[in-house]
């Protein structure tokens, strides 16, 4: 199976029904990454269409946040906000 990023679908002039944010556990952990590939397959078998950023998604700051880290994470939600509005 091969997931298209969002870049590819826009490209192609398509659009998908559902953005799958896949997220730094879901990327980098080997277990959470078997929980990706089976939500990636179950949208496939059901026909959602779908992407991902690829590498256009940043960290979602969580992270920072439960460190304390306040304004690294207003930094990086906003960094993603910006790239959700395109």
């Amino acid at each position: 199976m091969t997931v298209k990023s969002m870049a590819e679908m826009m490209a192609n002039g398509e659009s998908p029904e559902v953005l799958f944010w896949v997220g730094c556990a879901g990327s980098f952990d080997q277990r959470a990454q078997k929980i990706t590939k089976a939500f990636a397959q179950i949208l496939d078998k059901t026909g959602v269409k779908f992407a991902i950023l690829g590498k256009e998604e940043t960290c979602t700051g969580d992270p920072a946040r439960r460190a304390g880290n306040e304004f690294l994470f207003q930094m990086m939600a906003y960094q993603n906000i910006q790239i959700l509005n395109g």
